[in-house]
């Protein structure tokens, strides 16, 4: 074998070389964790992929929790019955504002007037910290509702509050990434003729569900009509997509359909003559804004309307229920699901949210949900219903089964909607 000969002299002076950036370590990565009747409740690491050959005890348990969720998800999703809430966690994933987001954007709007309104409400939160935004609007709508010596300026503030909120939650769909939500809507989509539409309800204002619909070439039955001008009544819910060819006597229903109820409101919605109405962008979006009322706004048209879709099919029997991203922090909603637990014996549960876990402990003050605590006590008895599992949406999304089921001529229709406009 010869040797490289060493490099020649050029005579000029060696210069030196470029520093080196050193490289920015990400944070890692949370543990993907399930608990169920299997694991009597407590919390088991799930292996974030596939690994047949794997040979260590730890790596073979973690094989294992990976196809018992995989388990549990197939059986929710092949459900007579299938019901998916949908909460802040898969938008926040893809640059959606959470509740600290916020309140940021609120205070930096305008710093001095948000000190001012801190002042007449009590809030103590300093100025560089993060408060609770819920919380400081909630006692801004009960200073502006005074029967006497009401302040202008609280009016004011809460209705800059709501704007900013509404452009923040609105704003961020144009460039986030939507695969996962695609991806997953793919999949709902996709349900035996035989089968109801998966109805799917959110808590969101956003559009991500909406646009990732379209991206993947389903079709949403949301209860607006097909006006140019589309106008929302419930009754629309029970129209569904057929197809009529020509030469055929009968309809056959399309796949890939969809029903979306947004229980919260969207920042599409608008209020017009007494209706309401789609708009692309309207000046005040019919949303219930994170505050204490919402409950009782809940209660009111269009909410009602959803609500009660949500509150149906929770009713119905052997019904597969998907949580994602929902912390279980709105007590109206948390309290239907329980419920539905207790009453619907033929039930079946999976709920996949980031720090399940730490909603589960009591003894943690900043994230405890007791309505989750009070399902991991049902496993903890034996109840094999349920499936809790602290992921990301991300790390939820490559869990859940068949997500190759992909046709064909699925990917050519995404293939020219890309190529083709």
């Amino acid at each position: 074998m010869s040797t490289p000969s060493p490099p020649k002299s050029t005579g000029a002076a060696p210069t030196a070389s470029a520093p080196v950036t050193p490289a920015i370590a990400l944070p890692p990565l949370p543990p993907v964790k399930y608990a169920a009747a299997t694991t009597g409740g407590k919390w088991a690491i799930v292996a974030r992929s596939d690994d047949t050959d794997a040979t260590d005890a730890n790596a073979k348990a973690q094989q294992e929790g990976r196809r018992r969720v995989k388990q549990a998800l197939a059986a929710v999703l092949g459900s007579e019955q299938l019901v998916v809430l949908v909460g802040l966690g898969p938008s926040a994933g893809v640059g959606g504002p959470k509740m600290s987001d916020l309140w940021r954007k609120v205070r930096d709007k305008d710093q001095a007037s948000f000190e001012a309104i801190q002042a007449k409400v009590g809030d103590t939160t300093p100025l560089g910290e993060t408060g609770d935004i819920e919380a400081l609007l909630s006692k801004c709508q009960l200073l502006a509702h005074l029967p006497v010596g009401v302040d202008p300026s609280v009016a004011t503030f809460i209705s800059e509050a709501e704007k900013i909120i509404a452009d923040a939650c609105r704003d961020f769909v144009a460039t986030a990434d939507l695969s996962d939500h695609e991806h997953l809507v793919r999949v709902l989509a996709r349900r035996p003729q035989g089968k109801p539409r998966t109805r799917i309800f959110t808590t969101n204002y956003d559009l991500c569900i909406e646009r990732a619909a379209g991206n993947s070439g389903a079709h949403i039955v949301d209860g607006f009509g097909r006006e140019s001008t589309p106008v929302f009544d419930g009754i629309n819910f029970d129209i569904d997509f057929v197809r009529r060819r020509i030469e055929s006597k009968s309809p056959e229903y399309l796949d890939g359909v969809v029903h979306l109820a947004k229980l919260h409101g969207s920042v599409d919605w608008a209020t017009e003559d007494n209706r309401i109405v789609r708009r692309e962008k309207p000046a005040a979006p019919v949303l219930i804004y994170p505050r204490s009322d919402k409950f009782e706004l809940s209660y009111r048209q269009p909410f009602l309307e959803m609500m009660s879709q949500l509150q149906s099919a929770l009713r119905q029997p052997n019904i597969g229920l998907l949580v994602l991203g929902f912390g279980f922090a709105d007590a109206h909603l948390s309290e239907m699901i329980l419920s539905a637990i207790k009453r619907n014996l033929s039930m079946k549960v999976v709920v996949a949210t980031l720090h399940c876990e730490q909603h589960c402990n009591d003894a943690n003050n900043w994230a405890y949900r007791p309505k989750i605590h009070l399902m991991q006590k049902l496993l903890s008895q034996g109840d094999s219903r349920i499936a809790l599992v602290d992921a990301t949406f991300p790390d939820l999304v490559r869990l859940v089964p068949d997500l190759g089921t992909e046709t064909e001529e699925d990917k050519l229709r995404a293939m020219l909607r890309k190529l083709i406009t």
